[in-house]
């Protein structure tokens, strides 16, 4: 008799376990960010076309294809440079991805250059409710760290 308490207890017991244990699974945000963007930064002669293409390569993981098209007028003199920094490990959340990495730049000129690129991308609806991403972005030399381009970009969706 205390066999069959003790079984009929068990089983009462199993049968009232919370079913809220279970993990809830983590949402993928990833694919919210996929698509091309773009900005243009004009300082005096210089004026730099910043461009992303942002793919997802997994959950909540993003590859970026960041290029900086450069642009210098220097005593008439016109300077074309394109850099091409291939951002493979781009963690994301709900409302912004995290960079930070060191890249082998490619280069037009071939000159080899090698950056760590670190920022923070923050997704907003613009002025005209197109998505666009603000980040404060840095490029620098990853062996001293120091920076050869600093600032804040905003990249509205094409």
């Amino acid at each position: 008799m205390k066999k069959l308490i003790f079984c009929c207890l068990v089983v009462l017991m199993g049968s009232c376990k919370d079913k809220n244990d279970d993990p809830e699974p983590e949402v993928d945000y990833a694919p919210e960010y996929v698509g091309s963007y773009g900005t243009l930064v004009v300082d005096g002669p210089t004026s730099v076309q910043n461009d992303w293409v942002i793919t997802a390569t997994g959950k909540n993981q993003l590859k970026i294809v960041y290029t900086r098209n450069i642009h210098v007028e220097i005593a008439g003199a016109e300077v074309d440079v394109v850099q091409e920094y291939n951002l493979v490990d781009v963690k994301s959340t709900k409302d912004s991805f995290t960079i930070n990495e060191t890249v082998d730049v490619i280069q037009s000129t071939g000159k080899p250059l090698r950056h760590l690129v670190t920022g923070l991308a923050t997704k907003v609806a613009g002025a005209s409710g197109e998505p666009q991403l603000n980040t404060n972005i840095k490029l620098a030399d990853p062996s001293n760290g120091k920076s050869s381009y600093e600032g804040y970009l905003e990249f509205k969706k094409k």
